[in-house]
Order: C-alpha cells, then sequence, then structure tokens
C-alpha cells in the first residue's frame, strides 16, 4: 500500500467517524429535548374593580391603552357613594380609585401595564365588586406549555432547565423553567410549566410577543447518556460561534 492510499484511508476513516459522532450527538440531544403539547404566551395582570354601583359617566382608556400607575380608566357616578358622601359616612381612601363630589368614582391603574379589556361602556350600570377592566401589567409576559412526560423524562427536569421558544414565524427565544404544576394521568406527567425569559419583550417579532400568541416549547432535559457532557460542550462551541 503507497503511502497516498495510507493517506487517503487514514482521513477516510476519521471523516466517518466524524459522521458517527455527529449522529450520535444529533440523536443525544433529541432523547434530551421534548416538545409542548400547546403551548401560549400570557401576562400576569388585575383586575379594575368599583367598591360602589353606579353608571359610567367617562371612559378613559379603551383596550391597547398603555397605562401606569395611578392614571384613570373610568369614571362612575355613584347615588350610593354621593349618600355616604352627605352623611359623613367615612369611605376608605385607596390608591384604586379618586373620589370626586357628589358621588363621582374614578377607577385608577395601580400598576403600569396594557389594558387588556373594558367590560363597561359610558351609560352602563355596574355593581358593586364587579371587574370593569383588566390589566395586563408591564413587563409580566411568560410562557405556559403543557407537556406530556414518562417518569424517567420528568425525573430529568432541572431547576432553571433551557426551554426554546419557538414563535409562529419560527423566530426563537430563549426562556427558562420558572415553575412546575404536575398531575399523573395513565402514568404519564401531564406537566404545566410556567417559562420566563428576559427576551419576552410585548410587541417584538412584528406584534408576536404578546398575550395569547401560540408558540412551540422544546424542553432541554438533563442528559443522563455517556455522551451528555460532550453534547453541553460542543452545543455550547456552537452558540459562541452564533450558529
Amino acid at each position: 500500500m503507497t503511502w497516498a492510499n495510507r493517506a487517503r484511508l487514514f482521513f477516510g476513516l476519521i471523516v466517518v467517524v466524524a459522521i458517527a459522532l455527529g449522529a450520535t450527538l444529533i440523536l443525544s440531544q433529541r432523547q434530551a429535548e421534548v416538545t409542548s403539547e400547546s403551548a401560549s404566551i400570557k401576562s400576569q395582570s388585575y383586575s379594575v374593580g368599583s367598591d360602589y354601583a353606579g353608571t359610567v359617566v367617562a371612559s378613559k382608556a379603551k383596550t391597547g391603552d398603555t397605562v401606569n400607575a395611578g392614571e384613570p380608566i373610568m369614571t362612575i357616578q355613584s347615588d350610593s357613594l354621593a349618600h355616604d358622601i352627605q352623611n359623613k359616612v367615612v369611605v376608605p381612601k385607596s390608591a384604586a380609585y379618586r373620589i370626586g363630589s357628589a358621588g363621582a368614582l374614578t377607577l385608577l391603574a395601580t400598576q403600569s401595564g396594557v389594558v387588556d379589556r373594558v367590560g363597561a361602556q359610558v351609560g352602563g350600570f355596574v355593581s358593586a365588586g364587579s371587574a370593569v377592566a383588566t390589566v395586563d401589567r408591564a413587563n409580566s409576559l411568560f410562557v405556559s406549555a403543557q407537556f406530556n412526560l414518562d417518569p424517567y423524562d420528568f425525573s430529568r427536569i432541572e431547576p432553571g432547565a433551557t426551554v426554546d421558544l419557538i414563535l409562529p414565524n419560527q423566530h426563537r427565544l430563549e426562556g427558562t423553567v420558572y415553575r412546575i404544576r404536575v398531575t399523573t394521568v395513565s402514568g404519564k406527567a401531564h406537566a404545566s410549566i410556567e417559562v420566563h425569559s428576559a427576551q419576552l419583550r410585548r410587541g417584538t417579532s412584528n406584534g408576536l410577543v404578546a398575550p395569547g400568541t401560540p408558540i412551540q416549547a422544546v424542553l432541554h432535559l438533563r442528559d443522563d447518556g455517556l455522551l451528555g457532557g460532550l453534547r453541553q460542550d460542543v452545543l455550547g462551541l456552537w452558540h459562541q460561534m452564533g450558529l
């Protein structure tokens, strides 16, 4: 065998080993990932309500409006509030409303955010204790994802595990496991996982990052295979190279 043939054989063996190693790493990666049954973007929200019944006389905000803490949402004219004021009944002070003369009650945003729903219109009657609007808190977006896992896969979820969040336009964001709620059905763990990500900024990705957007969540499990450490090193190198 000539030296040229030996060199070709040597480099051929290297190529075969590289291909086999790459295929093994890919298989190992797939075994260490699980895709959500369903997932969507959600937001923490709070309700705006009135302690007094009355008629809506002014609406200061509509669905989609951005509001800051202390800004008015709507004003209600309440005969019962007017009666309490006239009879010098002490009405508790609150950051949730502002009391005007003659029974006017202006409901305020208690935290900054975006108005998600307005449930009362000017001229409509609202009863005491009912919610008249809902506000999504600012910077509170998260993902709620549902997974069906066998016991072994469930045992491989680590605190702060990485979750790839794939938007409908295939743009990929990176999040981490924040909270897990589990129920067992037919021997499988039905896991509802709350995922947080600093990359979930409302309105980005052409407006797709918003409450209600359906997405795909890929959960990275702990790799217990022989090549687990090597796979993590290779993936880390790829990320550093921007691949």
